[in-house]
């Protein structure tokens, strides 16, 4: 993990690096007298691990060409875990920010009726550590100024940055054009090392990282690819060697400055010397921005540096460089500037220093260096107490013994915690409590065009303070011109928007004075950022606001897996935050939502229905609401305020009847269907038209066009479709308007019957495009009507309705047997900005079935297929939702992009780009739902959704965001530490730190989970209760232990020295084993009481419940075993055991137990029992790691196996095989993988309940029906699809305990003990990543490490910042990247164009091969896996089926060529030596044609044989969707 990172965390990590390296110091000599009598195999151990430690800092040969090969096979002979790692949440930390231009512009203008329109976008990169994120902020302006922020692209960069910038480089005229040559190849599309292609993004990154180079990166977005994640890459262009690889502080890349005019950057290390480099123009076709490289010394530590601004006119100075150092010889610090002048002929430019020491006897510490943009020559500098504004001397003609003066002016004091209430008094004494607030972060607005002498600097504090300072150049002063506090601001402050002068008129100051407006982003390190706006108001007072809060769960100490009311799915709490903002986070995967408001009232008991209805097609928000009972109807008017009015008794409608479907009829009319009829209202005039269907009854209603209606009927005659109109009256309109209500019912007329062979479930009815209709259907030339309707058969049924006749255009069975309940219940029709559309048939069973529709061009058409005649929809998905039937939350639009999805619970079902099934994370039950559009003064139209919620309520419900995860905070008030899930109870247990002084005072805190959204109260309603911890005690370590009649909860404290000394502080001396009991009554809660407490000579680090009914204590370096005693009322100790270093983690599995501590790594105990009920039980040393590692958290998955993270921000396994004999002390390495960031707790968690559901999506083939009277009918067969047969065969369980036979070993289960796993290892790293880690199969774990051997040799899918791949993977480990595949790396394999896909199978090693061999064995084994083969080839058939259903599956499987579809002149073809080949090289007009031609010249693959490649990569791309789905875990 990156050093700033480490140090921004270091205070709260479990125990501090510093603390726990003066404890060993301590401990070792505490028991210096007790070494003799460890036993021969630790002193054994001691020489292997003293050994292995000492090649961690070795890193392999920086080759970006050549993958690094891991040994595994010689070093780790034994080992049978294979692991998939990959993160499943970014770091929510950042430390850089760049602005710039790196997306395309998509954004549309707003209607102006809306109120609102978009000013200006600002793209933002975040550098989070291994991770850089770019988002997008937009800004608005409406009565009051906002913005959005939206997440586009992240992405891994397999390295730890160290900075990070933005830059924009010149570029010169190409002699070529750029655009003929990116037509040409489609990899001249992408960006490339020394190639910059038209389509890269405009702005430019520049990084340094622990890769030792200095890099240039272009972003490039790809409109053509489906999923956003796949849309955009970070690709490498430019590579600088400047220092070794690693974090030693005298190396250089800790710091980057750039010039503002972009002209040149400085490079510097934590001390010594400043590079610079000097930019210029380049070629796009050529790219090297460099001109010279040149350096400048600084004597001291670098603190900080940035460049000043100059003229715009200046000649003799280019560019000035201020640089912060502090000086140990003298105890000082200095600003030194470099001014540095224009360069001659390639020779090295002048550059004219100038020092000046800050203050004479300058004590207290100096943070910030900060240019002035509209100040040129200035700068300032932030100290502890105060700010200081300093100017340059200008040259005028400099020699070469030219030294520059600096004049510091007369500081500005910061106002103090206590004192800055009272700052417009005139007593200025200070209180000695008062504090300075600690300036973390300072900013300024981008330079003005016109330079009036004033600037603007804003100021962030740890302490929650906010400030605006304004400089006046003109006098040299400074002065507050806004105080204000939201949350600690961490060392990230940047204006990323406004400074847009919104004129307005002022009385007393004179007319059309600029008011502006700015917008600042900001990071937090002890919790959420913000996006914050400064607006400057009419009065001269300046008011902040929020405008998005930037999720941020670091720091993470610590974490549990929940499992909530919903058994079988945990959720993931977590301690986040620090001080104020410390809470417990509830982790889930999904959309957020916001309840903008609620009835109140428990009015709405049986609602069947409810729609939102606009009064005009063209209205932006909804005016009314129709809300249908078991009886009766209401409806209900939407207020300019947004209140419900109940207008039922004057509206006209049958409020007796339950509606089936209502919505805007025309313009000013509403239409309601019941039962028996329909209803057409006008609510302004009172206007009344009804229609009855005669001897049948209404199932189900659509609305199809302006005055049309689609109606199911069944009927003694049969079943049937009506379209129905309301006919225009000819003569006056008056008259038409004075028609009776007795009369209007003729005003109806039935334009056409339909005929269906069942009850008509559903209809959903939309409108398209059509360039072939006649002018005479339906009367309108321009669209057609197409009507989905669901039948009870069950099956469905698609209608194009022209002019007086319904056309059948498809029919599709879902079921072969009438039992069976995939009755279609609702329909849904999505279409998204590129015209594409997808409809969703939800099913009385819980799911739905996805269909892809395309526009229809012709009526020919309709029937066209190259491979199953009738066909003119895709192949069906199939997503299992629930159990409950699905319905669709429709709207007054009848093709929108998104829409709710109700069963068990809701979902919403998106298509802005690939259509996918999102979970929303709303714990309340929604019966009915439907879109609801309503007015924000504040902001722009908010789409929403009414909802009736646990049956009665009506509320009001926006979603937050587009997060994958996102957190739910139940606030402390403290700093949380330890977290404890109390299963027993369903609560958690939460050990918080409070802010005493000289020590910290703890407080246990019990919280109930449940209460967080479901019971009205308190901020902390959730704390159930409390128990104050005495002071100077902290707590280390929490565990249930549950006994015969009783569960304990069981504390872990140290107690630091009372002296009140800073040394004596810092680490604990002694400590306590708390036990406590939970008890509850109605009457008075749930409450926290002391059973009894253990004084310990050292502290209690770890706490493990064992086997028959025993614990495990660990108090510094010595690992106890007690039993409670017959009385029940303490603790008898049974056995102990002594290791050197203090043991930081206890975990067990059986008799075998798992010690973790910072000096030795991993140790294994046996436990054995006394003979006698007085007899002492031993402890013995069983085996031990081989590697040392400063162990802070391991796990004992099996009695052979256990898995530990390290500080160096690695995970790791070690274990052994019974019957294997091998080094008889030493566990085996069994897998290893380097996080890169600091993993404070690891555990074994289910992500997803394994009943079936899926949020991917199941292929569902077909089979045409011969006895079908219409050649269109075609049914869902019940073959099985490829990967469902496949996910036996893909993960296994961590643990025996979750396979049905359970395993005696760690060798790989068998396919007759296995099913598919939900199991896996969970992480959470201190900068607030998620990160999984699930066992492979041995066959799966072999292709995939071809792969990813292959991939990182390709430049599209290779590591951009890390030196490679093996040795990031492998950085501080003994081995490379032992037995994991990187999941981060291979998952680009699904965004690779196909003919690099194509490539890259090509060149992994034998990956065909071992794909169809291991196909061939999971075949064999599919009977006893229960895919209902036994030995059939069922998987083979499958993966047959739905290859020949891919883009290029029936190409490949008639015998052509697989081409790019990107450019369908060329076509990539690969020898027998892997080597490209020109397709013109080729014999034939057609190179995919089966002549002789092609199977004989040019050395090529036959043409049966490229469709091996196509197959490999179905395979492969099956594999890792389903593998990238399980980023779901809610």
């Amino acid at each position: 993990m990156e050093e700033d990172n480490h140090d921004s965390y270091e205070s709260m990590e479990d125990e501090s690096q510093e603390d726990y390296e003066s404890m060993e110091e301590d401990s070792h000599d505490s028991y210096e007298e007790l070494e003799d009598e460890i036993l021969e195999s630790n002193a054994a151990m001691e020489v292997d691990s003293v050994g292995d430690h000492s090649s961690i800092e070795d890193w392999e040969p920086r080759s970006d060409n050549l993958p690094l090969m891991d040994d595994e096979d010689s070093n780790n002979t034994n080992s049978n875990v294979w692991v998939y790692a990959k993160h499943l949440q970014t770091p929510g930390a950042f430390q850089q920010v760049c602005l710039g231009q790196w997306a395309p512009n998509e954004l549309k203008e707003s209607k102006e009726s809306d109120g609102f329109r978009k000013l200006a976008h600002t793209d933002v990169v975040l550098g989070k550590g291994s991770y850089i994120s770019l988002c997008r902020f937009t800004e608005y302006e409406a009565d009051y100024p906002s913005g959005s922020w939206e997440s586009i692209h992240e992405q891994h960069v397999f390295g730890t940055i160290k900075d990070l910038k933005s830059v924009s480089i010149d570029f010169e005229d190409e002699e070529y054009d750029l655009d003929q040559e990116t037509a040409a190849s489609c990899y001249n599309k992408r960006p490339r090392m020394g190639y910059l292609p038209e389509l890269a993004s405009k702005s430019l990154l520049v990084a340094t990282s622990d890769n030792g180079f200095l890099t240039f990166l272009a972003f490039h977005y790809d409109t053509e690819r489906q999923k956003p994640e796949d849309r955009g890459h970070f690709y490498a262009v430019k590579k600088i060697d400047i220092a070794e690889p690693g974090h030693d502080f005298s190396e250089m890349g800790a710091k980057i400055a750039l010039d503002p005019t972009s002209n040149m950057m400085a490079v510097s290390g934590i001390q010594g010397h400043v590079k610079l480099f000097f930019l210029r123009k380049t070629k796009r076709s050529s790219f090297d921005p460099i001109e010279m490289i040149s350096s400048v010394e600084v004597e001291g530590t670098i603190i900080a540096m940035d460049f000043l601004y100059v003229d715009r006119n200046a000649t003799l100075v280019t560019a000035i460089l201020g640089v912060l150092y502090f000086n140990k010889a003298s105890g000082k610090h200095y600003i030194s500037t470099f001014h540095i002048g224009p360069s001659h002929l390639d020779q090295e430019p002048p550059i004219y220093v100038g020092t000046s020491e800050i203050g004479s006897s300058h004590l207290l510490s100096v943070l910030l260096l900060k240019g002035l943009p509209d100040l040129p020559y200035c700068m300032v500098y932030v100290d502890e107490e105060s700010i200081t504004y300093v100017t340059t001397e200008q040259l005028t003609a400099p020699s070469g013994t030219t030294t520059i003066n600096h004049t510091h002016h007369k500081p500005l004091k910061l106002m103090k915690k206590e004192s800055r209430v009272d700052r417009g008094t005139k007593d200025d004494a200070d209180d000695p409590k008062d504090t300075y607030p600690l300036i973390s972060a300072c900013a300024t607005p981008p330079r003005s065009s016109s330079l009036d002498g004033q600037q603007t600097l804003y100021l962030g504090s740890d302490s929650a303070d906010f400030f605006r300072v304004n400089i006046n150049g003109h006098n040299n002063t400074m002065y507050f011109e806004l105080d204000a506090g939201d949350r600690p601001i961490g060392r990230v402050l940047e204006v990323i928007g406004g400074g847009r002068s919104i004129v307005h008129q002022r009385t007393e100051q004179g007319p059309n004075q600029p008011l502006h407006t700015d917008f600042l982003l900001y990071s937090s390190e002890h919790g959420n950022g913000n996006i914050l706006g400064v607006k400057e108001e009419e009065e001269g007072t300046i008011s902040v606001f929020a405008v998005s809060e930037l999720l941020n769960d670091a720091p993470v100490l610590d974490f549990c897996a929940h499992e909530p009311t919903l058994p079988g799915r945990d959720s993931l709490y977590a301690c986040s935050g620090m001080k104020s903002e410390g809470c417990i986070k509830r982790v889930r995967s999904g959309i957020l939502v916001e309840s903008s408001g609620s009835s109140g009232l428990q009015l709405f008991d049986g609602a069947t229905g409810v729609w939102s209805v606009k009064a005009k097609r063209k209205d932006t928000f909804d005016s009314f609401l129709v809300v249908s009972f078991i009886r009766s109807t209401k409806l209900m008017r939407v207020s300019e305020q947004g209140e419900f009015e109940d207008i039922s008794d004057h509206c006209g409608l049958e409020h007796s009847q339950t509606t089936l479907a209502a919505g805007r009829f025309t313009d000013g009319h509403l239409f309601q269907v019941h039962r028996t009829g329909v209803v057409v209202v006008c609510p302004r005039t009172g206007d009344k038209y009804e229609w009855t269907p005669g001897d049948g009854v209404l199932t189900s209603a659509s609305w199809a066009k302006e005055g049309t209606l689609v109606l199911g009927k069944i009927s003694p005659g049969g079943y049937s479709l009506i379209v129905l109109e309301l006919a225009r009256n000819s003569g006056d309109p008056k008259a038409k308007a004075k028609a009776k209500v007795a009369s209007a019912s003729h005003s109806f007329r039935v334009i056409t019957l339909k005929s269906v062979n069942a009850e008509p479930t559903t209809i959903y009815c939309w409108t398209e495009s059509s360039p072939v209709q006649s002018a005479t259907d339906l009367g309108d030339v321009s669209t057609e009507v197409l009507c989905c309707v669901g039948t009870l058969e069950p099956a469905i049924y698609l209608f194009r309705i022209r002019q007086e006749n319904i056309e059948e255009v498809y029919t599709e069975s879902l079921a072969q047997r009438r039992e069976d309940v995939a009755v279609p219940h609702s329909i849904a029709v999505l279409k998204n900005d590129e015209g594409l559309q997808r409809i969703l048939v939800g099913l009385r069973n819980g799911s739905i079935v996805v269909y892809e529709w395309n526009q229809l061009r012709h009526p020919d058409h309709l029937h066209s297929s190259p491979s199953i005649p009738g066909r003119t929809m895709s192949l069906p998905r199939l997503f299992n939702l629930g159990i409950m039937p699905v319905k669709f939350a429709y709207s007054d639009e009848p093709l929108l992009s998104r829409t709710l999805i109700l069963s068990d619970k809701i979902w919403q079902a998106n298509f802005d780009n690939e259509f996918e099934v999102q979970p929303i994370l709303f714990d309340n039950e929604v019966s009915e739902a439907c879109a609801f559009e309503s007015q924000d003064s504040g902001y722009p139209t908010r789409p929403g959704f009414v909802c009736i919620v646990d049956h009665q309520d009506l509320q009001l419900l926006t979603l937050k965001g587009k997060r994958k995860y996102d957190s739910q905070s139940l606030p402390l008030g403290h700093t949380p530490r330890r977290l404890l899930d109390v299963t027993s109870e369903g609560l958690l247990l939460a050990a918080s730190v409070g802010d005493g002084f000289p020590f910290a005072e703890s407080v246990l805190q019990l919280i109930d989970p449940k209460r967080v959204s479901s019971e009205p109260g308190p901020e902390t309603q959730h704390v159930v209760a409390e128990l104050p911890i005495k002071q100077g005690e902290g707590v280390f370590c929490l565990a249930e232990w549950k006994l015969p009649n009783k569960v304990l909860i069981c504390v872990g404290t140290g107690i630091f020295s009372p002296t009140g000394a800073a040394a004596s502080a810092a680490s604990p001396r002694t400590g306590r084993l708390i036990i406590l009991s939970i008890r509850h009554s109605k009457s008075r809660g749930y409450g926290l009481v002391e059973e009894w407490a253990m004084d310990m000579s050292l502290p209690v680090f770890a706490i493990s419940p064992f086997f028959d009914n025993k614990i495990l204590v660990s108090t510094g370096p010595v690992l106890k075993l007690f039993a409670i005693s017959s009385s029940e009322s303490s603790l008898v100790e049974k056995a102990n055991a002594r290791e050197r270093w203090p043991i930081v983690q206890i975990s067990s599995q059986g008799k075998m137990i798992v010690t973790g501590s910072r000096g030795e790594s991993i140790n294994f105990y046996e436990y054995e029992a006394g003979n006698g009920e007085h007899s002492f039980d031993k402890l013995k040393f069983f085996k031990s790691a081989r590697s040392a590692r400063q162990v802070s958290d391991c796990l004992a998955i099996s009695p052979e196996l256990a898995v530990g993270v390290d500080l160096s921000g690695s995970v790791f396994g070690v274990g052994y095989t019974p019957g294997v004999v091998d080094r008889q002390y030493s566990l085996v390495d069994q897998f290893s993988f380097h996080v890169g960031e600091i993993v404070s707790r690891i555990r074994l968690a289910k992500l997803w309940k394994d009943d079936g559901r899926s949020l991917a999506g199941i292929p569902l083939p077909r089979s045409v029906l011969k006895d079908t009277v219409s050649p269109t009918s075609i049914a869902l067969t019940r073959l099985p699809s490829f990967v469902s047969l496949l996910r036996p065969f893909i993960l296994i369980p961590w643990s025996p305990f979750d396979s049905d036979e359970p395993s005696t070993d760690i060798a790989t289960p068998t396919t007759k003990t296995t099913r598919p796993s939900s199991q896996a290892l969970i992480g959470f790293s201190i900068v607030g990543s998620i990160l999984g880690f699930w066992r492979l199969t041995p066959q799966l774990y072999d292709i995939l490490k071809a792969l990813q051997q292959a991939m990182t040799t390709f430049y599209d899918s290779r590591p951009v910042l890390g030196p490679s791949h093996g040795a990031y993977r492998s950085q501080n480990q003994p081995t490379k990247g032992f037995h994991t595949i990187d999941g981060n790396l291979i998952d680009r394999f699904l965004a690779l164009d196909h003919v690099v896909q194509i490539e890259v199978v090509d060149c992994a090693i034998r990956l065909e091969g071992m794909i169809e061999e291991w196909i061939r064995n999971c075949d064999v084994d599919s009977d006893v896996a229960g895919s209902g083969g036994g030995g059939d080839g069922v998987l083979g058939a499958a993966l047959e089926r739905e290859f020949r259903t891919t883009i290029c599956g029936d190409d490949c499987a008639t015998g052509r060529k697989c081409v790019d579809h990107a450019n369908l002149r060329r076509s990539l073809y690969l020898n027998d030596k892997g080597r490209p080949i020109d397709a013109d090289r080729l014999e034939g007009d057609d190179v995919g044609d089966k002549g002789s031609s092609w199977r004989q010249e040019g050395n090529g693959r036959p043409v049966d044989v490229i469709r091996v490649p196509c197959r490999t990569i179905h395979v492969l791309c099956s594999v890792l969707r389903f593998l990238r789905s399980l980023d779901w875990h809610q």
